[in-house]
């Protein structure tokens, strides 16, 4: 009798063995595994998780087998048991009765330790310890696959058979996760304190890297520092010690008629040495560019051709604005200061209003704000947005109602917002 209930107690370890097993090799990644320490079972582990589909079935079979034994055997000897225990307390009844009364509740106790501890526990083991229940699992149920592996594989071809029959393609081990996917990751990991969310942040920047073209970057013509071809040198460095910029265009009339890129250095170097050249001389080729180009083809162009600026065109030729290496480093990095550069904060908020640089890009801004702007390829900048829903002229004090936020127009130039104050508005509960 005592090996017939230590059977039965086997049955149900059996059962979560494979239960345990079963989770973890589906829950634990491949990388997971790989960071630890190169033992037999760290090998067996990584076979078992690039032969995923074979293994699954090996652990269904195990489970299979473990509750059709305990099904079979564990009801009788718990039936059994109950008898003896009802007799040890001296109570008489029809032999008969007293089974039909063991019977159930037998069942119903094996169904307690199968749920428990055949299902349950090892399950949230599992799932809680991933990679060191999969690395505990991993030779034995490498074991169970080798003694089994013909009928596994014939249970695996017969399954294949049918879905394949009604139409459905099995699935694979190797399925990769989208992007969506591993953002999401990301943001769970950043949530459990896994990565920091500076890190977050450059992970999710390089995957919205190239989503982005040109014109969603670039220092609009407006904003641009040129040197005019006219200029002495001695006046070009009195602009450069001004506006403190590395490389500036040189243009002839205007800025439509670029007709190279000068470093300051070179400036520098012609002026204290009066090699008596020219900023004309001194520029090297301009290098163009379309403002919908992918600015993940820049870069590489930028690698290959070693230029780190270059002159953004429209349809027509114009000059719309200029882009450089950096611009495209801070689209990953975040914001690069150097000590030329005084910091704008594009939006400060107190409570729940913000103030706003209206000609800061949208992508930008939507950083900051909880409930963010929806971005267009019509449109960068917050100000371009208003411009496009509210076409009539603006005047500073405006106040205008725009996607959820209350937005009052504090500054203009040019006739166009350029600092402004935003609320959110709660949506009217449907």
């Amino acid at each position: 009798m005592v090996l017939d209930i230590l059977f039965t107690l086997f049955l149900v370890f059996l059962n979560g063995f494979f239960v345990a097993a079963e989770f973890a090799i589906v829950k634990v990644r491949s990388s997971q595994i790989a960071l630890q320490s190169g033992t037999a079972s760290k090998r067996a582990a990584l076979v078992i998780i690039n032969n995923l589909d074979g293994f699954l079935a090996a652990t269904q079979l195990g489970i299979t087998l473990a509750s059709l034994g305990l099904g079979w055997v564990g009801e009788d000897v718990v039936s059994v048991l109950i008898l003896r225990l009802v007799h040890s307390l001296g109570f008489e009844m029809d032999p008969e009765l007293a089974h039909n009364i063991a019977l159930p509740v037998a069942f119903v106790v094996i169904t307690i330790l199968h749920i428990v501890f055949g299902e349950l526990a090892p399950k949230s083991l599992a799932i809680r310890y991933p990679t060191s229940t999969a690395l505990r699992v991993s030779l034995p149920l490498r074991l169970f696959y080798f003694i089994f592996k013909p009928f596994i594989a014939l249970l695996n071809g017969l399954a294949i058979i049918i879905l394949k029959s009604v139409g459905i393609k099995p699935a694979g081990e190797h399925a990769v996760h989208t992007e969506e996917e591993l953002k999401l990751i990301i943001a769970e990991s950043e949530e459990g304190g896994a990565i920091e969310p500076s890190e977050r942040e450059l992970i999710q920047n390089v995957f919205e890297f190239d989503n982005r073209v040109v014109k969603q970057i670039m220092v609009p013509r407006i904003k641009i520092s040129g040197l005019s071809a006219a200029l002495s040198l001695a006046d070009a460095v009195s602009t450069i010690f001004k506006e403190g910029y590395t490389r500036y265009p040189v243009y002839d009339k205007n800025l439509d008629d670029i007709i190279g890129v000068i470093h300051a250095k070179d400036v520098f170097q012609a002026y204290w040495s009066n090699s008596g050249k020219t900023l004309a001389t001194l520029a090297r080729k301009p290098y163009y560019i379309t403002e919908n180009k992918p600015i993940d083809e820049l870069l590489r162009e930028f690698q290959r051709t070693k230029n780190q600026m270059a002159i953004v065109v429209n349809e027509y030729g114009g000059t719309v604005g200029i882009v450089t290496l950096e611009d495209i480093l801070e689209e990953i990095v975040g914001e690069i200061q150097d000590e030329h550069d005084q910091e704008v904060q594009i939006v400060t908020r107190t409570g729940n209003v913000y103030k706003v640089v209206a000609t800061s890009p949208i992508h930008d801004i939507n950083k900051v704000l909880e409930h963010p702007l929806p971005e267009s390829t019509e449109y960068d900048t917050l100000s371009g947005l208003l411009v496009m829903h509210k076409p009539f002229d603006l005047k500073e004090g405006d106040e205008l109602e725009l996607f959820s936020y209350r937005i009052k127009i504090l500054k203009l130039s040019r006739s166009l917002p350029e600092l402004v104050e935003m609320q959110y508005i709660e949506p009217p509960e449907q």
